[in-house]
């Protein structure tokens, strides 16, 4: 099977971390983080999972 890495933008990434590190002490950053792991895990699994994007709009 394909190995199949999730990337974030740098945004994105600091955002998790910032999920990662407040998890522990609010409900609703906790829930917004378990969301978020669901969804990698889902795109590792089924990497063709959402809406397909034309290679001519990919920067």
């Amino acid at each position: 099977m394909k190995t199949v890495r999730v990337i974030f933008s740098r945004e994105a990434e600091e955002v998790y971390k910032f999920l990662n590190e407040q998890a522990f002490e609010s409900k609703i950053e906790k829930t917004i983080l378990n969301s978020l792991n669901k969804k990698i895990e889902i795109i590792k699994s089924h990497f063709h999972y959402g809406e397909p994007i034309g290679k001519n709009l990919i920067p």
